[in-house]
C-alpha cells in the first residue's frame, strides 16, 4: 500500500511538472479545462484497461473482445431506455445486470471450452467474439425504428466551467464511479480470499485445482467483472458522446481497444494503478491533442510507439509468459501429402487431375455466366484470398498472429497506385514496386517479432492496423503519397482490364501464381526452415538454421504477397479509398485464415470465400456475426478449418481405393483408431474347440 502511495504521489508530481512544461510550450497552451476533461475520457479508457487486466491476470490472455464486452448489454439497456423511458438508475442498473448474466453465460458455454488450449487459441477465440458483440451491438438498434432519439444522461443537474470546458453531471458520475469501481476491485484482489485464488489460479491452474480452489468459478468471476466493467465504461461515455455514434466512437472500435491496450502494455499488464495513470495520461494527451490541432491523428500515429515503446522496455516481463510456453500456438499439422503407396494409381492420379480441372475450369468460365456485379465481387474473392495465402505463409507456417495484413496491403496499393496514376509507370512495373515497398514495411514491422511473441506481436500488428488506416493511408495527411483515382489500365499494351470479367481473370491468374509459388516454396529449404523454426526455435539453432533471417524472411514473404493483392485491389476499385484499410477489414482476413485452417493452402482459400461471400450475400453488420461465428464453430468442432474437412473427405476416398486395392497404407490408418470387431459365438467355440491348450469339459463319472 505504501509503494502505491508513493507511485500514486510521483505520478501527480509528474503530472504537474508535464502540465507546466505544456502549459508554457504548446502555441495554445494546455488549459486546466483540458486537463481535466482529459482526466475523465482517461477514466473511461482507465475501466475497460482495468478489466483486461483482470482477464490477464487470471488466464494469461489478451482479451481483444474487451472493448466489445459489455456493449450489447449496454445497447440494449439504452435502447429500453430511449424507448420505454425507463429512468437512467434503472437502466444503467439493468444494462450492468445484462452484462454481468452475458459475460457468465459466454465463459460457460464457450470460453471454458477453450480452458486447455493455447493462450493464442483463445486469444483467437476473443477476436472472433468480438466480432460477434460488435455485430450483435449494431444490430440491436435496428429492432427499434427511431433508435437514437432521446438521450441518455444522469438524472442529476449540476454545471460548472474551468476554462473552456463546461462539466456536468455526466462528467461528475465518471469521476465518482470510476475511480470508486477501481479501488473496490483493488481490495477484492487483494484483501479476500476470492481474489487471492484469482492471483494463484493463475500462476498455475493445475496446481490451484489440485488444492481445492474452484479454479471453474473463479474464471467466471473474472470474465463476469470484465463484461460489467466495459458495460460501464460503453454506458458512461454514451452519455457524454451521445447514443447516435455509439458504434463507432462510444462502442467498441479498434480505436478504443487501442487505448485500452496502450494503456495496459504500460501497466505491464498486471497493476491497476500503473494502468489507470496511463490511461489518464492517454486521455489528456488526446484532449491536448485534439485542443491543439483540433484532430486526433497524432494520438492515433502516436500509440503504436507507445505500445512497442512499453512491450519492449518492459520485455522481460512479457517475456516469462513466452519462456513458460504458455504463449506457444498449438502445433499446426500440416496436411499430408498423397501416400506413395497411393499417388501413381490411375484412380488417384486422374481423379484429383480431373478435379483440379473441373475446378479450374469453373473459376475461368465463372464471368461468362455471372453478371458484372457478381464479376467484380468474385474479383474481390481473389485479390482477398491472395491477402489470405499471405497470412498463410505468416500464421500457419511462422506461427505469428498479424492483424494488419491489410495494411500492408494497402501500402502496395497505394505505391501502384502512385507510380502509375500520377507518375505514369507501366502498371507490372507499378505493381512490382508495390509488392516490394510492401516487403520493406513487412520487413520493418517483423523486427519486433524478434523480441516480443505470441500475444503481444499481435498487439503490435493491431496498433499498426490502426495508425495506418488513420494516418499514414489518408490523403489529407499525406497527398503525396496517396492517389486516389486511376483508370484501369492496359496490360503490355494488349490486355486491357477496364471491364469487371477482365479484371475477375486477371485476379485469378495472379492467385493460381500465387499458389504455384507458395506451393514450390514449402518444398524448399527456405520453407522447412520457417516451419523448422516454428516448431522448435531452440532445435532449429542446433541444426544451423539462422531463426533470425527466418522469421524476418517470413515477413517479408508475407508482406510482398499482401502488397500484391493491395496493387490489383486499387486497380479494381480504380483508385486508393482511405477507407479501405482500416483494421477491422485487417481481422476479418485474419478470420479467413482460421476458418479455412491454418495447415492448408486451399483452407485459406476457401477461408476468404467463405468471409467474402458473407459480405456480399449479408448486411455489414450480419457479416461481422457470421464471420466471428464461423471462427468460434471451427475451433471448438474442426479446429482445422475447412481445409480439414475437405482434406479428411480426401483422405477417406484414399483409404477406399486402399482397401478395395487390399494395400495397407499406415499413414492412413495412423490417426484412427480401430476397435476389433466382435467374433461370432460359434467361431470363439470352434476356436475353442480347435485350441490344443483348450481345456476340455470335465466330465463327472456316473
Amino acid at each position: 500500500m505504501r509503494r502505491t502511495a508513493l507511485l500514486c504521489a510521483g505520478a501527480a508530481v509528474g503530472l504537474v511538472a508535464g502540465w507546466a512544461v505544456l502549459d508554457h510550450g504548446l502555441r495554445r497552451g494546455l488549459p486546466l479545462g483540458i486537463v481535466a476533461l482529459g482526466v475523465t475520457s482517461g477514466l473511461l479508457y482507465a475501466i475497460n484497461a482495468v478489466g483486461l487486466v483482470l482477464i490477464y491476470r487470471a488466464n494469461r490472455v489478451v482479451n481483444f473482445a474487451q472493448a466489445e464486452f459489455g456493449s450489447v448489454a449496454a445497447v440494449l439497456a439504452i435502447e429500453v431506455a430511449l424507448h420505454w423511458r425507463v429512468p437512467f438508475v434503472l437502466a444503467f442498473v439493468g444494462g450492468l445486470i445484462a452484462a454481468a448474466v452475458l459475460g457468465a453465460v459466454v465463459e460457460n458455454l464457450l470460453l471454458r471450452r477453450f480452458a486447455k488450449a493455447s493462450r493464442l487459441i483463445l486469444a483467437v477465440a476473443t477476436i472472433a467474439l468480438a466480432q460477434i458483440l460488435a455485430g450483435l451491438s449494431q444490430i440491436i438498434p435496428l429492432l427499434w425504428r427511431h433508435a437514437g432519439e432521446g438521450t441518455f444522461v444522469v438524472p442529476f443537474h449540476v454545471s460548472w466551467t474551468v476554462f473552456p470546458v463546461t462539466f456536468d453531471g455526466n462528467h461528475l458520475l465518471i469521476v465518482v464511479l470510476v475511480p470508486t469501481l477501481v479501488i473496490g476491485l483493488g481490495l477484492f484482489l487483494h484483501r479476500t480470499d476470492y481474489g487471492t485464488a484469482i492471483r494463484g489460479a493463475a500462476e498455475n491452474a493445475d496446481r490451484a485445482g489440485l488444492l481445492g480452489i474452484p479454479v471453474p468459478r473463479l474464471s467466471t468471476i473474472v470474465w463476469t467483472t470484465a463484461a460489467v466493467l466495459s458495460a460501464v465504461a460503453v454506458m458512461l461515455r454514451v452519455t457524454l458522446v451521445g447514443f447516435s455514434v455509439l458504434s463507432s466512437s462510444s462502442g467498441a472500435g479498434s480505436s478504443l481497444l487501442l487505448f485500452t491496450l496502450a494503456a495496459a502494455v504500460v501497466g505491464r499488464m498486471e497493476s491497476l494503478p500503473r494502468t489507470v495513470a496511463a490511461a489518464i495520461g492517454l486521455g489528456i494527451f488526446q484532449e491536448g491533442a485534439i485542443w491543439t490541432w483540433s484532430s486526433t491523428t497524432v494520438v492515433d500515429a502516436t500509440l503504436i510507439l507507445i505500445i512497442l515503446g512499453g512491450l519492449l522496455v518492459q520485455r522481460q516481463a512479457f517475456t516469462r509468459a513466452a519462456d513458460t510456453g504458455i504463449t506457444s500456438f498449438r502445433i499446426v499439422r500440416d496436411v499430408r501429402p498423397i501416400p506413395t503407396e497411393l499417388r501413381h494409381l490411375p484412380e488417384v492420379r486422374w481423379a484429383f487431375v480431373g478435379l483440379r480441372v473441373v475446378l479450374l475450369a469453373g473459376a475461368v468460365a465463372l464471368p461468362l455466366v455471372a453478371s458484372p456485379s457478381q464479376s467484380g465481387a468474385a474479383a474481390l474473392v481473389a485479390i482477398y484470398a491472395i491477402v489470405a495465402v499471405s497470412l498463410f505463409v505468416l500464421t500457419g507456417w511462422a506461427g505469428h498472429i498479424s492483424l494488419g495484413q491489410f495494411a500492408l496491403a494497402g501500402f502496395g496499393g497505394a505505391t501502384t497506385a502512385l507510380l502509375y496514376g500520377r507518375h505514369g509507370w507501366d502498371p507490372l512495373l507499378a505493381l512490382l514496386a508495390g509488392v516490394v515497398v510492401a516487403g520493406l514495411v513487412s520487413l520493418v514491422l517483423g523486427l519486433p517479432a524478434l523480441r516480443i511473441r505470441g500475444l503481444f506481436l499481435a498487439v503490435t500488428t493491431l496498433a499498426f492496423a490502426t495508425t495506418s488506416g488513420s494516418y499514414f493511408l489518408q490523403e489529407r495527411y499525406l497527398p503525396w503519397f496517396i492517389q486516389s483515382r486511376i483508370a484501369r489500365p492496359t496490360l503490355l499494351g494488349r490486355i486491357p482490364l477496364d471491364t469487371d470479367r477482365e479484371m475477375y481473370w486477371f485476379a485469378l491468374a495472379a492467385l493460381l501464381l500465387v499458389i504455384v509459388g507458395v506451393r514450390g516454396l514449402r518444398a524448399s529449404r527456405t520453407g522447412r526452415a520457417i516451419i523448422a523454426t516454428r516448431d522448435n526455435e531452440q532445435a532449429a539453432q542446433a541444426v544451423t538454421i539462422d531463426t533470425v533471417r527466418t522469421k524476418l524472411t517470413a515477413f517479408v514473404i508475407s508482406g510482398s504477397l499482401a502488397g500484391l493483392a493491395g496493387g490489383i485491389y486499387v486497380l479494381h476499385q480504380r483508385g486508393l479509398h482511405s477507407d479501405a484499410f482500416g483494421p477491422d477489414v485487417s481481422l476479418r482476413l485474419f478470420s479467413m485464415v482460421v476458418i479455412g485452417g491454418l495447415g492448408s493452402l486451399p483452407g485459406a482459400i476457401l477461408g476468404a470465400v467463405y468471409v467474402r461471400g458473407a459480405e456480399f450475400f449479408l448486411r455489414s453488420s450480419w457479416a461481422l456475426v457470421a464471420s466471428g461465428a464461423g471462427i468460434l464453430v471451427l475451433l471448438l468442432f474442426l479446429p482445422e478449418g475447412l481445409g480439414g474437412l475437405v482434406f479428411g473427405l480426401r483422405d477417406r476416398y484414399l483409404r477406399w481405393v486402399a482397401e478395395r486395392r487390399g494395400l495397407l497404407v499406415p499413414s492412413l490408418v495412423a490417426d484412427r483408431r480401430i476397435e476389433p470387431a466382435p467374433k461370432p459365438p460359434e467361431l470363439v467355440t470352434g476356436e475353442a474347440a480347435a485350441s490344443p491348450t483348450a481345456t476340455a469339459p470335465e466330465v463327472k463319472a456316473s
